[in-house]
C-alpha cells in the first residue's frame, strides 16, 4: 500500500485524494495545506496528518508518493523539495510556467533516482485514449490533420491567483495545454507554431488559437478559449481526418465520440470502463467524472508497482508541451509571427 502525501487541497486534491484511495493500492497517509479547514476536512475523511507546510510534512510522515495539487507558480518548489526528500512524486499540470523551471524539476528527480510525473490528463482521457488507439492501429491509414478545441469559463481560485500570468501563464498554459500535449502524443514536436490570440480577462492569452508547423503534409491546429462567461459550459472537441476516416470528439454531445468511414458507414466505439471510480461529490468543477483522473494516477501507481518509469508521458513530454504553449503566447504577443522551437 503506497504512502501518500498530499500538497494542496483544493479542487484536484480532492479529485487526487479520490482516486488513490480508488486504486485500492494508495492511501492519503498525510496533507498539507494553509487552510486549516481543509486540513480539518481531510483529516476527517482519510484519518490522516495534516500539515500547514511541505517542509513539516517530509520531515514527520512516512511517504512513498508526493502528489502536488497547488498553484502552478509552486511547482517547481514543491517538486524539487519532495525530489531531495527521495519521494516519488505527482504533480498536476502545467509543469511550469518556464521550461528552466521544467528542467530543475527533472534534474531534481534524476538527481534523487525518483520516479516523477505530470498530470497531462487527456493521454489518460477515456475517449482520447480510443482515438489513439484508432490511430495506432493503422486501420484507417495516416493521419492527416488534427483539429482540437477546449471551451470554459474563466476559472475562479484561491487569491484570483489564475487571473496573474505571472502565476498560472493564462488560459494558453492552464487550458490550451491539454490540446497542445495530445496532438504532440500523435505528431511529436513540431518545428514552428504560429498563434493568434487575445487577452482577458485580466492577464494572460486566454483566448488562442496556434497553428502547429511540421514542415510536411501533417497539419495540426488548436483553440483554448477561457474568458467566457460564468456559466457557459466546459467543452472539448477533437476532429481527426485520416486517410480513411474522420473521428468526432465533442463532450456535448451523445454518444461522445463517432467515427465516420469512407465507404459512408458510422460507428460510436466502446469506451473502455473505468472500474471504482465514482462521481466526484466533495467538489464543483467543470468536469465531475474521474475516469480520466482515476486512470492517470492508477498507470502512475502501477508504474512504481512494476518498478518502470512511466512511459505514456514522461516529464520530458510535459515539458514539451510547455514549450510549445510557451512559443504560441510569443507567437500570439507578437501579432502572430512564426516562432520555431
Amino acid at each position: 500500500m503506497f504512502k501518500v502525501g498530499l500538497v494542496g487541497y483544493g479542487f484536484m486534491g480532492h479529485m487526487h485524494a479520490q482516486c488513490y484511495v480508488a486504486t485500492g493500492d494508495a492511501k492519503i497517509e498525510a496533507l498539507c495545506d494553509i487552510d486549516p479547514a481543509k486540513r480539518k476536512e481531510a483529516e476527517e475523511k482519510y484519518g490522516c496528518k495534516t500539515y500547514e507546510c511541505i517542509d513539516c510534512m517530509l520531515k514527520d510522515a512516512d511517504l512513498d508518493i508526493v502528489d502536488v495539487c497547488v498553484p502552478t507558480y509552486l511547482h517547481e518548489e514543491m517538486v524539487v523539495k519532495a525530489a531531495k526528500a527521495g519521494k516519488n512524486i505527482m504533480c498536476e499540470k502545467p509543469m511550469s510556467t518556464t521550461v528552466a523551471a521544467c528542467e530543475r524539476m527533472i534534474k531534481a528527480a534524476n538527481d534523487a533516482g525518483t520516479t516523477l510525473m505530470f498530470g497531462q490528463v487527456i493521454r489518460f482521457w477515456p475517449e482520447y485514449q480510443v482515438v489513439k488507439k484508432i490511430i495506432d492501429s493503422k486501420e484507417y491509414g495516416e493521419v492527416k490533420y488534427i483539429l482540437a478545441q477546449r471551451r470554459s469559463a474563466f476559472p475562479t481560485s484561491w487569491e484570483n491567483w489564475y487571473a496573474d500570468e505571472a502565476k498560472s501563464g493564462g488560459g494558453a498554459l492552464d487550458l490550451h495545454i491539454h490540446d497542445i500535449d495530445f496532438i504532440n502524443y500523435i505528431f511529436g514536436k513540431p518545428k514552428a507554431v504560429f498563434a493568434q490570440g487575445t487577452p482577458g480577462p485580466n492577464t494572460g492569452i486566454n483566448g488562442i488559437n496556434t497553428q502547429l508547423i511540421y514542415g510536411d503534409t501533417r497539419r495540426a491546429s488548436a483553440e483554448g478559449i477561457l474568458h467566457l462567461m460564468p456559466k457557459y459550459p466546459f467543452n472539448m472537441n477533437l476532429l481527426v481526418q485520416l486517410e480513411k476516416a474522420t473521428i468526432k470528439l465533442d463532450t456535448g454531445a451523445t454518444p461522445t465520440l463517432m467515427v465516420y468511414t469512407e465507404d459512408g458507414g458510422e460507428f460510436a466505439p466502446e469506451l473502455p470502463k473505468v472500474e471504482a471510480v465514482s462521481k466526484s461529490t466533495e467538489t464543483s468543477g467543470n468536469i465531475s467524472d474521474l475516469g480520466g483522473y482515476f486512470l492517470e494516477l492508477q498507470y502512475f501507481v502501477n508504474c512504481l508497482k512494476e518498478g518502470k518509469k512511466p512511459e505514456i508521458l514522461t516529464p520530458e513530454d510535459a515539458m514539451l508541451a510547455v514549450k510549445v504553449c510557451l512559443a504560441a503566447v510569443e507567437s500570439a504577443k507578437a501579432g502572430g509571427k512564426i516562432v520555431e522551437l
